[in-house]
Formats: structure tokens, C-alpha cells, sequence
């Protein structure tokens, strides 16, 4: 039982630590391709 609460803790700390890394790839690339994304839009 204790196995299985340790390893449900660490896939919620990877998939956390995966999204934190997805996010800032998201902001970093609209960051870097505002104007492209800008022109998309109009």
C-alpha cells in the first residue's frame, strides 16, 4: 500500500514538473513569435 502512495506522489510531482515545462516553452515561444502570432490573428 505504501508502494503505491509513493508512486502515485511521484507521477503527480512528474506530471506537475512536465506542465510547469510546457508552460514556459508556451510563454517562451509567444514571447519570441509575438509578431508572427500578432499577424495570424488579424
Amino acid at each position: 500500500m505504501q508502494e503505491a502512495a509513493r508512486r502515485a506522489v511521484r507521477e503527480y510531482i512528474a506530471k506537475a514538473n512536465h506542465r510547469d515545462r510546457v508552460a514556459s516553452a508556451a510563454e517562451l515561444i509567444t514571447q519570441r513569435h509575438a509578431d508572427a502570432l500578432q499577424r495570424l490573428g488579424e
